[in-house]
């Protein structure tokens, strides 16, 4: 399950969902903690006033260091809550701070915090074969075999996507191996 939630991370910051940051209001975590949040029982969208409200509350209560909020995200914050209560803890505010703050000392939030370093460092960044060595780290860091990075370079290698970020080549490669096989 952990490397789910790891996984689930990187898919988040590889298709473009930003942090989410808003002004704080007046919260008193003693009378909210013990709450259930709305995304325990529903399946949200980023922008739902509900959410957002539950976000509001984990950042103010949980005191997060911007990394953090990559984290905050309905389907990853989903994941964790899921995972605590099949370990027998209720759906609150304060399970999922909890959880927040477990998972910060393990070593799956240490790749995830290295491969958003990675990620930033490559997302602005244009594909040149001279530099391979600068952005493979992170397709490893994906699940990237040995042939998938050879198979990868070798579609980089097309002067037509010299113009791109490796992350927009990334998108359009995998188009293509979803094209090869079939899926959608």
């Amino acid at each position: 399950m952990k490397k789910y939630i790891f996984y689930t991370l990187l898919i988040s910051i590889l298709f473009g969902v930003k942090g989410i940051s808003f002004g704080q209001n007046k919260i008193d975590c003693n009378q909210v903690l013990d709450q259930e949040p709305y995304f325990a029982k529903h399946q949200v969208v980023q922008t739902d006033s509900l959410f957002l409200r539950d976000i509001e509350i984990l950042k103010h209560c949980g005191d997060y260091a911007e990394v953090d909020s990559m984290i905050l995200k309905g389907s990853v914050l989903s994941a964790f809550l899921h995972t605590a209560m099949d370990e027998g803890k209720p759906a609150t505010y304060r399970t999922m701070i909890d959880f927040m703050h477990e998972f910060k000392t393990t070593q799956d939030y240490r790749q995830f915090v290295e491969s958003l370093q990675l990620y930033r460092n490559l997302e602005n960044r244009k594909v040149n074969l001279a530099e391979w060595d600068l952005a493979q780290p992170f397709f490893v860091m994906m699940g990237f075999t040995q042939n998938d990075i050879d198979d990868f370079k070798q579609f980089i290698a097309n002067p037509a996507y010299h113009n791109l970020t490796y992350i927009a080549v990334y998108n359009l490669y995998m188009k293509e191996l979803n094209k090869a096989t079939g899926s959608k």
